[in-house]
């Protein structure tokens, strides 16, 4: 090959490989559970995509780890990551999931009043509802969306579900089609049990245990469903007393 011509192929090499290898570790840093770690390299591709997954390295952490009074600076990093990824690319689609995600946290360590002057909750769901309707298999944004009704039904109550049209059956159905989408995954099922345990309705006891059972049943596949089915044997535990049960759901839920 002339050697004109394979200098500049050179280059490209050296300059992608690097990348390549950022986004490598990123994944592998995730898949370990080392959520710090896989942000920092995913932000060093400064990319959309690696700005996305940064910002979703620190909603996992913040998912399963309790980081105590870091927990809003924490969200509030992962909020300037993923809106930076949209600045990148307005259409990035996991950007905006991982917004919402972010988001959803903020709003949670705010009095609800607030959350909903600020329009947080608002925001979320649209968020959530643009990923669904570009991608309705997107398992993740539905479970999110059943989070996001169960959440305003825990914290608002009746006069919250009727401020924001929200539903606790909406988030029970948006979660079911997570489930059916992803049956690997122990995460909806545990969100759903946490969420309408939260609740404390005796109704909902038999769905509970059909979901902490159908999770106990699961492999974990990386870090993030390792600490999930982790938490899910302390929450099984709780089940024989059901207002045990739903004060554990509610503190976790506040975390």
């Amino acid at each position: 090959m002339n050697r004109f011509l394979l200098a500049p192929l050179l280059l490209v090499f050296i300059i992608a490989t690097p990348a390549r290898a950022d986004q490598a570790d990123a994944e592998a840093a995730y898949q370990q559970g080392a959520w710090e770690v896989a942000a920092n390299e995913a932000q060093r591709l400064e990319t959309a995509d690696g700005y996305a997954f940064a910002a979703g390295a620190l909603v996992a952490r913040l998912m399963v780890e309790d980081v105590g009074d870091g927990r809003e600076a924490l969200a509030e990093r992962a909020i300037d990551l993923a809106e930076y990824a949209l600045h990148l690319d307005e259409d990035h689609v996991e950007a905006r999931l991982r917004l919402a995600s972010a988001l959803g946290f903020r709003g949670r360590y705010m009095s609800g009043w607030r959350a909903y002057l600020t329009r947080l909750p608002q925001r979320g769901r649209s968020l959530l509802e643009e990923v669904v309707t570009r991608q309705p298999d997107n398992a993740w944004a539905l479970g999110m969306l059943g989070a996001w009704h169960l959440e305003v039904a825990r914290r608002g109550g009746s006069r919250g579900l009727s401020a924001l049209d929200a539903s606790v059956e909406a988030g029970m159905g948006y979660y079911s089609q997570a489930i059916a989408l992803d049956p690997e995954s122990p995460a909806p099922r545990y969100f759903l049990a946490l969420g309408l345990a939260a609740l404390d309705e005796p109704a909902y006891t038999a769905r509970i245990r059909e979901l902490v059972e159908g999770a106990r049943q699961l492999q974990a596949r990386d870090a993030f469903d390792a600490a999930i089915l982790g938490e899910l044997e302390e929450f099984a535990a709780q089940l024989e007393n059901r207002r045990a049960a739903a004060a554990w759901a509610d503190a976790r839920l506040e975390r």
